[in-house]
């Protein structure tokens, strides 16, 4: 947001609450410190900053519709620099709206352009951003890797759990051993599904699992500084969770992002520049080792 906005999280957690709402979510539970108020939320988590935020949502939920609501707390002449993504869906006949009609949307908010990055056949990510020029912080990354079709016996751990074993979930998997030090605040959905918020200083990283048998999925998403060190990090994320299949996007200033992870083979590498950003796109895959058989389909 541009300065004269004054400070996002002033605007008070029941503002926030309503921009949730408006999505077709609600907050679960809030983890604070200094810089940030993250809310984890039933559809995954919402940070907030005092000059920017980051929503992110999954299901059925209608991100535009909580971009419409922030509108109403900041003007859209406002608004620095927008980004909207959307990653190819395992069930888009299950979606209220396409990217397409999402985009057209924001498009007459704010001014902007819409991209895919990935083969529109295979795994891809959509993505609507504003055109205002924009410079950002030099020490303002963002990673995401998007995981599918995880381990089974990973994913089984994520199956059947009790509310209170999510207070421990990410000791117990190792999750808070990759990037320790953060403050952390998971909840664990029934009958399957985990969510983790975590913070330290500026800094964020935000997990969610779908482990269900057809179209398991995690997310992980994170601003600490990556650079030097993100074959180690995405290597590590990835050895946790033992995908068939993985993305991973990348946000930074000024740069591009190089990548080789132990075990994968890269199928696609795409590189824009987007508001002062290197935006790089990885997808990386297990090879085959022979053949496999079909899986079976749930109808």
């Amino acid at each position: 947001m541009t300065p004269e906005v004054g400070s996002l999280r002033a605007f008070g957690e029941d503002a926030w609450r309503r921009v949730v709402e408006a999505a077709g979510a609600n907050v679960l539970s809030t983890l604070r410190n200094e810089h940030c108020d993250a809310y984890l939320l039933s559809e995954s988590s919402l940070f907030v900053y005092d000059d920017w935020f980051v929503m992110i949502t999954c299901g059925q939920t209608t991100l535009v519709d909580a971009f419409e609501e922030v509108l109403r707390l900041v003007p859209r002449e406002a608004i620095a620099f927008l980004v909207y993504e959307r990653k190819n869906e395992h069930y888009p006949e299950h979606q209220p709206t396409t990217f397409y009609e999402d985009s057209r949307r924001l498009q007459s908010m704010v001014p902007g352009r819409a991209v895919r990055f990935g083969d529109e056949h295979g795994h891809y990510i959509q993505m609507f951003h504003t055109t205002r020029r924009f410079q950002p912080e030099t020490s303002d990354p963002t990673l995401e890797v998007l995981m599918h079709s995880i381990d089974r016996s990973v994913a089984e751990r994520f199956i059947g759990r009790n509310a209170a074993d999510g207070v421990h979930m990410a000791a117990t998997l190792g999750i808070d051993s990759i990037l320790p030090g953060f403050v952390t605040s998971e909840h664990v959905f029934k009958p399957a599904g985990y969510s983790l918020n975590a913070l330290k200083g500026l800094e964020y990283y935000t997990i969610h699992v779908t482990p269900e048998d057809v179209g398991s999925y995690v997310s992980f998403e994170t601003n600490y500084d990556v650079r030097g060190r993100l074959s180690e990090l995405v290597g590590a994320i990835v050895e946790l969770f033992q995908p068939r299949a993985f993305d991973v996007l990348t946000f930074l200033p000024g740069e591009d992002a190089e990548l080789s992870v132990n075990g994968y083979s890269l199928g696609d590498h795409v590189v824009d520049a987007l508001g002062g950003y290197r935006v790089s796109y990885f997808q990386y895959f297990v090879p085959p080792t022979g053949p496999r058989k079909p899986c079976e389909l749930a109808l």
